[in-house]
């Protein structure tokens, strides 16, 4: 049961745990990462799904304003004022919208990028619990050796 300190070992051990924190990072960027990405693919489904609503209501307004006027032609003229009006209306507050847009974006992004920390902060504590347990017994461990080793040289010394 006589252990020595090796340079050798502890080298292997320090590269043991550079190497298990390199694959650490990588997997937390992939997971967060893959958050990020599912997200985006469900935002930009939104979009597209909300861009038939949109489609289809803008045919029912062209539709009853031809209904309305008599004239079909016309309701599809007077539907398509009210998209140029609503384009006009965003170019106005372009600035403003792209500034309140990129805050959500930014929001909503860091937000899944942060998600998952306080569940990976308490797996990190009890690993960290369990290593100071672990050190406190090889610790413990390392006492009792260097009391018998002190045992045994006293016992030696006397002879």
């Amino acid at each position: 049961m006589d252990q020595k300190f090796s340079f050798s070992g502890s080298l292997k051990k320090l590269k043991e745990y550079v190497d298990s924190q390199l694959e650490l990072v990588k997997l937390r960027a992939i997971a967060r990462g893959s958050r990020i990405i599912a997200s985006l693919v469900i935002d930009v489904s939104k979009i597209l799904l909300a861009l038939l609503v949109v489609f289809f209501l803008a045919m029912a307004l062209a539709f009853y304003l031809g209904q309305l006027f008599n004239n079909y032609a016309l309701g599809f003229l007077a539907a398509g004022g009210v998209f140029a009006l609503i384009i006009l209306l965003i170019n106005l507050t372009k600035g403003k919208l792209e500034l309140v847009l990129m805050d959500m974006t930014i929001r909503k992004t860091l937000g899944k990028w942060h998600e998952e920390d306080d569940h990976l902060e308490e797996d990190r504590l009890t690993r960290l619990k369990k290593k100071v347990a672990k050190a406190e017994r090889e610790a413990s461990e390392i006492k009792q050796e260097i009391e018998n080793i002190e045992d045994e040289h006293e016992q030696t010394a006397q002879k």
